[in-house]
C-alpha cells in the first residue's frame, strides 16, 4: 500500500470521526422565566454531573433565552440560578435526569419557592396506575425568618443541634400542587409531609401521588413529571421537573 493510499485512509477516517462526532451533539434550550412570565436575565445554566460538577454551562441574555450544545446522553440535573438574586429575592430551578439524547426544551421556572430534589417511583401494585414524586420544597419566605448564613452552614448548625431544618410549607394540601406529565395535567392524588435525613441533619419533605395519563403510558420511554407549586402560607412559587426512565419488563 503507497503512502498516498495511507494517508487518503488516514484522512478518510478524521472525516468520518468528525461527521460521527457532530452527529453525536445535542442542543438543549429554552427560555428562564418568573411565575408572570417574565424572563430573567444573567441566569446562570448548567448540565451537571453526579457529584454536582459543572459540565455544560451558558448565560441567559435579556430574553431569559439559553443554548447548549452538548454530547448525547444522560445529565443528572440541569441547574439554573442568578447569583445576584440568590436568597435576597429568588432561589433557584432544577430538572433531573435531563435525557439529552435528542434536541430537547427544558424552560426554567423560578421565583421564592425551590423544588429540590424531585424524584419519581411507581408503587409496585398493580394496575401501575399512579407515580409517587417525592420532593424538598424550600421557602425564602421561612429560610430568611428563621435561619441564618449560607445553606451550608445552616444545616451544619442544624446537624450540631440534631434539629429539623423548618424552611417548608407546614402544610401542601392536593390544590396546591399542580401535577403534569409530559406537559398534559394530571390529578394529584394525595400529598404527605415526610422528614428527610442528610448531611447530618434533617429537613421536611414531601411526596406526592399523581395519577398517570392512561392514554399515553405506552406512547414513551420516558415520562416527564412537572411540579408547581403555590404555597398559600407564604404566597410562593416553585416548580422542578425530573424525567423518570420506564422500565421494561418481559410480558
Amino acid at each position: 500500500m503507497s503512502k498516498k493510499t495511507i494517508v487518503t485512509l488516514i484522512l478518510a477516517g478524521v472525516a468520518s470521526l468528525s461527521t460521527y462526532a457532530q452527529k453525536e451533539m445535542v442542543t438543549v434550550h429554552g427560555v428562564v422565566t418568573d411565575f408572570n412570565n417574565n424572563p430573567i436575565d444573567s441566569v446562570k445554566v448548567s448540565l451537571k454531573s453526579k457529584s454536582f460538577k459543572d459540565l455544560y454551562t451558558t448565560t441567559t441574555g435579556k430574553d431569559g433565552k439559553y443554548t447548549l450544545k452538548v454530547p448525547k446522553g444522560r445529565y443528572y440535573c440541569l441547574y439554573a440560578i442568578n447569583l445576584a438574586h440568590y436568597g435576597k429575592t429568588k432561589l433557584e430551578y432544577w430538572a433531573w435526569n435531563v435525557p439529552a439524547f435528542e434536541d430537547m426544551e427544558i424552560n426554567p421556572q423560578y421565583e421564592r419557592m425551590e423544588l429540590y430534589g424531585l424524584n419519581v417511583f411507581e408503587p409496585q401494585v398493580g394496575p401501575f396506575e399512579t407515580y409517587m414524586v417525592y420532593f424538598r420544597p424550600m421557602s425564602l419566605t421561612k429560610a430568611n425568618k428563621g435561619y441564618k448564613g449560607t445553606k451550608s452552614e445552616v444545616e451544619q448548625k442544624a446537624a450540631a443541634k440534631k434539629d429539623t431544618i423548618d424552611i417548608a410549607p407546614s402544610t401542601i394540601s392536593p390544590n396546591e400542587l399542580k401535577a403534569f406529565i409530559n406537559d398534559r395535567e394530571v390529578k394529584v392524588i394525595q400529598v404527605q409531609r415526610v422528614v428527610e435525613y442528610g448531611r447530618g441533619g434533617y429537613i421536611f419533605s414531601y411526596i406526592a401521588q399523581i395519577q398517570k395519563n392512561k392514554n399515553e403510558e405506552k406512547l414513551s420511554k420516558t415520562d416527564k413529571i412537572t411540579l408547581i407549586l403555590h404555597s398559600k402560607e407564604t404566597n410562593e412559587y416553585g416548580r422542578a421537573e425530573c424525567y423518570y426512565e420506564k422500565p421494561e419488563y418481559p410480558n
